[in-house]
């Protein structure tokens, strides 16, 4: 249990899912500010890649609650009761103004990209996917926009080429507490402090990536094709590789660079399968060779084949069995 002089400690409460609010949670208690209270989502409602937050609370002797909506009357009571100063916030879904007017100063939230660029759905996999070498992280007073809020803090966090959606999360996480801990200074100095408002006509919205994101189409570039890979790659549901009437998932990717002569590379059109090891098969992307790693031995159907087509094709062919596939695996 952790004993803090309540006289002398801004009282948190801290809302979220992931390795994120553990983060968050820990540089809390390691700067002197009272956790008040955790609150997650029951088991069966957690997104992909959540953390062990009840555990965390047990451990450190925190008040726990589960709520699969937070805006809901039951757990708008709850937070009233607990009071506090401020809610931090990595909460999956929107929260209403209800629960926005509990704490006595604000709901602080956080975004990784530097805001006001790049708001909206899914930025880790999109920063991934378009190549970006360096984002933000965020933290804002938070208002009933969508990551509109004043800007408390911004943190730097290096984007490499090789980085995949798992490394870029824990870059985050890792600056998550740094900047909980200069934050909670400045708060702490000024507990009012209500940051610098964003200039919103610079801002853009990324929608929410959808399963044919993150179809490989062999007429991408091999970097393009890279990126989309590590993009979704685990603890999310993979790349989708797409052959005839099946979906195939993709763990990994490798670009071969200078592996034929630049005129022979020419002669092969995109989709055109190199060879096949294993799990592993080399295609020919548009403008290099790569070889992706399969969740499993490359099927027989593959092994026959010489080329695999771009996904329309199979599209036309077995519309209906490809939809349901991708859509099944995307939403887990």
């Amino acid at each position: 249990m952790v004993n803090i002089d309540k006289r002398n400690s801004m009282d948190i409460v801290v809302v979220g899912t992931g390795y994120f609010t553990l983060e968050c949670c820990r540089a809390i208690l390691d700067s002197g500010a009272r956790l008040t209270a955790l609150i997650s989502m029951p088991v069966d409602q957690l997104p992909l890649n959540s953390a062990d937050i009840k555990g965390f609370a047990q451990t450190h002797g925190v008040s726990y609650y589960e709520f699969g909506d937070l805006n809901s009357r039951a757990a708008v009571d709850v937070l009233r009761h607990l009071a506090p100063d401020y809610i931090l916030s990595s909460w999956p879904k929107i929260l209403r103004p209800e629960v926005l007017k509990v704490p006595r100063q604000y709901v602080i939230g956080s975004h990784p990209t530097q805001l006001p660029f790049n708001r909206g759905r899914h930025p880790l996999h999109w920063l991934i996917a378009q190549g970006s070498g360096q984002t933000f992280l965020s933290f804002f007073r938070m208002d009933e926009g969508v990551d509109t809020g004043d800007i408390l803090l911004q943190l730097p966090v290096q984007i490499k080429p090789r980085d995949t959606i798992n490394g870029l999360a824990n870059k985050v996480n890792k600056n998550a507490y740094l900047g909980m801990k200069k934050l909670l200074k400045i708060l702490k100095k000024n507990p009012p402090y209500k940051g610098k408002a964003q200039n919103h006509s610079l801002a853009n919205y990324w929608r929410k990536r959808t399963p044919y994101d993150v179809t490989l189409d062999f007429r991408m570039s091999a970097q393009q094709i890279a990126r989309t890979v590590r993009s979704f790659s685990k603890p999310y549901p993979c790349a989708n590789l797409i052959y005839e009437n099946k979906v195939f998932k993709i763990l990994s990717v490798q670009i071969i660079r200078r592996a034929l002569p630049l005129k022979e590379m020419q002669r092969f059109e995109p989709g055109k399968i190199i060879s096949i090891k294993g799990d592993r098969l080399t295609v020919k992307a548009a403008d290099q060779l790569v070889e992706l790693q399969m969740s499993g031995l490359v099927p027989s159907s593959l092994k026959e084949a010489r080329y695999i087509h771009p996904p329309l094709k199979y599209f036309n062919d077995h519309f209906s069995e490809l939809s349901a596939q991708l859509n099944t695996v995307f939403s887990q």
